[in-house]
């Protein structure tokens, strides 16, 4: 019988879509490269973006948006994702899952301290690689299931 023990770390992208910085999403992409003029698509839809909060008695005024990608774009997921790619780090014989802002550490070992000390060594590389790009973890989204 196998006497190995598992122990999961669940994070989340703290406001994930607000982070996105549209030079350093068009620059992922022009190393990757995407085509100039998508490239160039995704800069003006992240950029020169406008909202307008309609409820009785307000000013039917536009205000710039200066940050994220556009909520309720079908887009927006998907060039978050993008961004956030650099996060997924190689952790050998462990596991890495990731669902948008949702991240899931996976390691095994023969006992829950070692587990603990992999998990904490995997989570400061990977906020140390989300500090380079802006985004960082919701501390009260945390949780440690062993």
């Amino acid at each position: 019988m196998d006497k190995r023990k598992v122990s999961t770390l669940f994070l989340d992208i703290k406001g994930g879509f607000d982070n996105v910085n549209p030079s350093t999403l068009g620059g992922m992409l022009s190393a990757k490269g995407v085509n100039p003029y998508l490239v160039s698509w995704t800069r003006s839809c992240l950029t020169g973006t406008s909202c307008r909060l309609l409820f009785q008695g307000s000013p039917k005024i536009f205000s710039p948006v200066s940050v994220g990608t556009p909520q309720g774009s079908p887009v927006s997921p998907l060039l978050f994702v993008i961004y956030v790619c650099r996060l997924h780090i190689e952790i050998p014989f462990r596991l890495t899952l990731s669902y948008v802002d949702d991240f899931a550490l996976t390691v095994l070992s023969v006992s829950y301290r070692p587990n603990i000390q992999l998990l904490q060594s995997h989570y400061a590389r990977l906020k140390a690689r989300g500090s380079r790009l802006g985004v960082g973890f919701s501390i009260p989204k945390t949780e440690l299931i062993y």
